[in-house]
């Protein structure tokens, strides 16, 4: 595996999808952007560690919370680590600054910009979808509880049965 050529690969993907991408250190194989989710724009910091050849993505938040608030996000990460199927939520414990890291090996692989591309796009989706919930938590009066509500309770509604809907079901034979 060569990590020069992993990280030229890197940077032709952000040429391609024509995303700015602003090389940190070269040498380092560090880099930074920015992008828009529907709830906010996050810093990513991408970087490929040489001694253990892993690919590192963060997905920086652009609020950092509290010290007073501190207890609460933490058990919040805890429960959205335990559900998040790739990656995983850290605070800073010196600056409060939050982020969605994602980590994998390149060792034996070749670089796939396929693998990549869903890497760069669960990133987004998911730290895009949880910014609300550490947003009522840093900024509201909320439990963790009150946050996740929507998750653990979800609203239910009630659904009128219809005699076409049965008369459906009769016909392929499920009723």
């Amino acid at each position: 595996m060569n990590l020069k050529l992993y990280w030229e690969k890197i940077i032709e993907y952000f040429e391609e999808e024509d995303w700015s991408l602003y090389e940190i250190d070269d040498e380092k194989r560090t880099a930074a952007t920015y992008i828009r989710g529907d709830n906010a724009t996050f810093r990513v910091f991408i970087w490929l560690a040489g001694t253990s050849k892993t690919l590192n993505l963060s997905w920086v938040f652009p609020n950092s919370v509290p010290a007073s608030k501190k207890p609460v996000v933490l058990d919040l990460l805890n429960i959205l680590n335990n559900e998040v199927l790739v990656g995983k939520f850290i605070m800073s414990p010196e600056n409060g600054i939050l982020s969605l890291r994602i980590s994998y090996t390149v060792r034996g692989s070749r670089f796939s910009k396929d693998q990549f591309d869903d890497f760069m796009n669960w990133g987004i989706w998911t730290a895009d979808e949880h910014y609300p919930k550490f947003m009522h938590l840093i900024y509201g009066d909320y439990t963790v509880y009150e946050v996740l509500e929507e998750k653990i309770r979800p609203k239910l509604r009630l659904v009128q049965k219809l005699e076409e809907e049965n008369d459906v079901l009769e016909e392929d034979g499920l009723n």
